[in-house]
Order: C-alpha cells, then sequence, then structure tokens
C-alpha cells in the first residue's frame, strides 16, 4: 500500500513539471510617434562669411540682467469721476417743440442747448415783457431829456434863456440814462434762457457727449425729472481690478501703460494713465481692490465699458535672463525662438519662453545660458531661410 501510494505521488509531481507556462502577451502601445524630430535636433542654417556681410548678421549675447518687472492686468475704461452729469426739470412744465434736441452721441458744446422746457405758469415770460416795456419808455425818457438840453442850450446862446435852466436839463439827462442802462440790464437779464415763446433754455454745462435723452419735445414732465445724461469724454478713468493678495507686490503710484485687447507689448500702447485718488473700492467676492488711473482722451479713442490690457510695475526689481527684443522670433503656433550663432557661421534656433518685455530687453524664463550669442539682426532672414521663404 505505502509503495503504491509513493509511485502517486512522483507521477504527480513528474505530470506538473513537465507542464510549461504560457508566456505573457505583450499588449499594443496606446499611442505611436513616427518620424519624430527632437528639437536637438532642428535643422542648422550655416552661411557664408559673405552671406552674413549682405544680411548684416548682428549678435548679443545672453544677459542677467536686474531690470523692473511688470504684470498685464486687465482694466476697463469709465468716465472720470464727476464727469456724469444728469439735467433734471427745474419745475413742472412742457418739452418745447421750438427745435428737436440733439442726437444721442453727438457733442454738445458748453452753453448749448439740449432742451427747452415751457412752465405752466410763465412768469418768466411775463417777466420779459414787462422789461421790454421798461426799455421802451425809459428810451423815450432819455430822447426828450436830450431835446430839452438842446433847447435850453439854444435859448442861453440866444439870450433869452438861463444857465441855471440848462444844468437842470443836463442833470435829468444823465438821470434818465442811468435809468436806461438800468432798464436794458434787466431785459438781459430776464431773457438769458427764456426763448421768444417764453420757454427756459436748458443747457450744457460744459463741453460734453449726450448720453441719454430722457424726454422728447411736446412731453409733460414734473420738477426735479430727470431730461437728459452728459458725460466728459476728453478724460477717462482706468479701473483696474487686483487681487487683495498681490497688491503690495504692485506699485500702485506709477504710471502705467495700456494696450487695446489683441495688442502685445511689443506694440506701442495707446495711452499711458498716471494713478488719481478715487474712493476705496474693494468686492469681498471675487478678494478683488481697484485701482484707479486717469488718461487723456482727447482723441476719444477710448469708450466708456471697453476693456484693455494695462501694464502695471512691481516694487522688486529681481535678476533675469535677457535677450534683446529683436533676437525673439515667434512662429505660426505662437511659440518663440532665438538663433544661436556658433563657430563656422552656424546658426541654430532655440526655444525660449518669455515672461515679458521690459524696454528694449525680453525676460526670459527659459532661455541658452549666459554668454550665448543670439542673433540680434538678420534672424527674420535666418527664419525664411530655415524654411524655404520666397524660394
Amino acid at each position: 500500500m505505502r509503495r503504491r501510494l509513493t509511485a502517486c505521488l512522483v507521477g504527480l509531481l513528474l505530470t506538473s513539471c513537465s507542464s510549461s507556462t504560457p508566456a505573457p502577451s505583450s499588449a499594443a502601445p496606446a499611442a505611436k510617434v513616427s518620424a519624430a524630430v527632437p528639437e536637438s535636433a532642428l535643422a542648422t542654417v550655416v552661411l557664408s562669411e559673405e552671406a552674413q556681410r549682405r544680411l548684416d548678421i548682428q549678435t548679443a549675447p545672453v544677459e542677467r540682467r536686474t531690470v523692473a518687472s511688470h504684470r498685464t492686468l486687465g482694466g476697463d475704461v469709465v468716465p472720470e469721476g464727476g464727469a456724469v452729469t444728469t439735467v433734471t426739470a427745474p419745475f413742472a412744465g412742457t418739452i418745447a417743440t421750438d427745435a428737436p434736441p440733439p442726437r444721442v452721441g453727438a457733442e454738445v458744446g458748453a452753453g448749448g442747448t439740449v432742451l427747452a422746457l415751457t412752465p405752466f405758469a410763465p412768469a418768466d415770460r411775463d417777466v420779459r415783457i414787462e422789461a421790454e416795456r421798461a426799455v421802451a419808455e425809459a428810451a423815450g425818457r432819455h430822447e426828450m431829456t436830450q431835446k430839452r438840453v438842446a433847447r435850453a442850450t439854444q435859448l442861453v446862446a440866444d439870450g433869452s434863456g438861463s444857465r441855471r435852466a440848462v444844468e437842470e436839463a443836463e442833470a435829468e439827462l444823465v438821470v434818465a440814462g442811468a435809468a436806461l442802462q438800468a432798464a436794458r440790464d434787466r431785459l438781459t437779464l430776464a431773457a438769458s434762457g427764456v426763448t421768444a415763446s417764453g420757454a427756459v433754455v436748458l443747457s450744457a454745462p460744459h463741453a460734453s457727449i449726450l448720453r441719454a435723452l430722457y424726454a422728447v419735445p411736446g412731453q409733460v414732465v414734473a420738477a426735479g425729472t430727470p431730461l437728459f445724461d452728459l458725460v466728459r469724454l476728453d478724460t477717462v478713468w482706468l479701473r483696474v481690478p487686483v487681487y487683495a493678495g498681490d497688491l503690495a507686490a504692485l506699485d500702485g503710484r506709477a504710471a502705467v501703460d495700456v494696450w487695446p485687447l489683441g495688442a502685445t507689448v511689443r506694440d506701442t500702447p495707446v495711452a499711458s494713465a498716471n494713478p488719481v485718488t478715487a474712493p476705496p473700492v474693494a468686492d469681498p467676492v471675487t478678494a478683488g481692490v481697484d485701482l484707479f488711473y486717469r488718461i487723456s482722451n482727447a482723441g476719444r479713442s477710448l469708450r466708456p465699458g471697453q476693456r484693455v490690457s494695462v501694464r502695471v510695475p512691481l516694487r522688486a526689481h529681481g535678476e533675469h535672463l535677457v535677450v534683446p527684443v529683436a533676437a525673439i522670433l515667434m512662429d505660426a503656433m505662437g511659440g518663440t525662438w532665438v538663433y544661436e550663432a556658433r563657430p563656422g557661421g552656424q546658426f541654430v534656433r532655440q526655444r525660449v519662453a518669455v515672461l515679458e518685455h521690459a524696454d528694449e530687453f525680453a525676460l526670459l524664463q527659459q532661455g541658452p545660458p549666459i554668454g550665448t550669442r543670439v542673433v540680434t539682426v538678420g534672424a527674420a532672414e535666418l527664419f525664411g531661410t530655415e524654411f524655404g521663404v520666397g524660394k
């Protein structure tokens, strides 16, 4: 019995050892890249000395400099504080129909008429009529006194009059002249701001743009009803929301440069804005604090509500890897490059990561080592030569 059990165990061991383990199957890769060219194996442009002279190839070294840093933020153009004026009806009346008001958006000069309001009780019109009557009466008395002075003077010349009569007539002429001048002044005061129909003219207190019109000719309005809005756009404010945690790093008392949306810092800024003292404004929802700047807008190029890019300087000046702005090239995908100049007329394109531009330098986050010569004049021609542009 023991021999039979031992034989069975040996048979089982031999059977298990003789069975082969299947090899694991290799899975196919999820992605495959063919003909990949690493950036370290980019094409090298080789120029002869004559070609370099024709292209006037110039180079500059990669340096580390202490430069003023900036931060680009978004800003909103808003009317200057106090530049928006809402004119209301000083009394109840009817909007005059003598002349149509200016169109919304039209420029109105200082003292220009916008609307005329005819009061329900035309007291101003009665005052004007009475003033006109007083002027006519004073003018008649003045003319009569002049004739009296002339007659008295002639009688004295003929020897039949007295000198006293002439002096009394001259005194009456002075009084009549003063009364005539006072009557004319009262007429001028009564006629100012009142049309011939008795309507009171509502004019612009300063040169501005008619922003909104809330009443039309023939409309009856109550006292205090808003009639129109005026806004001055020759000077505007720029509101720049800033995260409260970044406020200490920004130099809020320095001037900033302004660009329209879509422009780059290599483009010329449309304006330079100076900080202004404005009421403190913050938003607890966004944890933002608003900075305000004043912009001269004589050409009306900026409009209220327009979004712009603002370049705000930082307080700290740090060291950065820099190259001249002229050395930076941008490809069709937005990548930035420089051409490294090597011995033997060799020029190799190197990728760089540009943080920002500071004056004539580009601040790099990633780039060639310090001391590397990069092409500043002729880089665009090298780029065209590498890709066959113009061939």
